[in-house]
């Protein structure tokens, strides 16, 4: 199976700062155990095109698509999303094969 990409656009919750922190945490162990890497990691400054302005984007390289959904659909990543949720006033992620 080919690598694939995870490409996640997030805006950081202010207000969710010890939740941002444990969920990266913790996140960070499910990417190492499924031998993902990291392959850039951007702070957004501002807009080019639209209104939206996120935080931060990041780019996840994963082995084949059953790495990335054995994360995403763990039960250890799923005991994750409430502090996702807080952690990030809005987090959207995106596939590429």
């Amino acid at each position: 199976m080919d690598k694939v990409n995870l490409t996640i656009v997030a805006t950081i919750n202010p207000n969710g700062k010890e939740e941002l922190s444990h969920y990266l945490e913790k996140v960070g162990v499910l990417y190492k155990n499924a031998d993902a890497k990291s392959i850039n990691k951007f702070k957004i400054t501002k807009p080019l095109i639209g209104d939206y302005t996120p935080s931060l984007v990041s780019i996840m390289e994963f082995p084949n698509m059953k790495s990335l959904n054995d994360v995403f659909e763990s039960e250890e990543y799923k005991q994750l999303i409430p502090y996702r949720d807080k952690g990030f006033s809005k987090l959207e992620a995106y596939i590429s094969e």
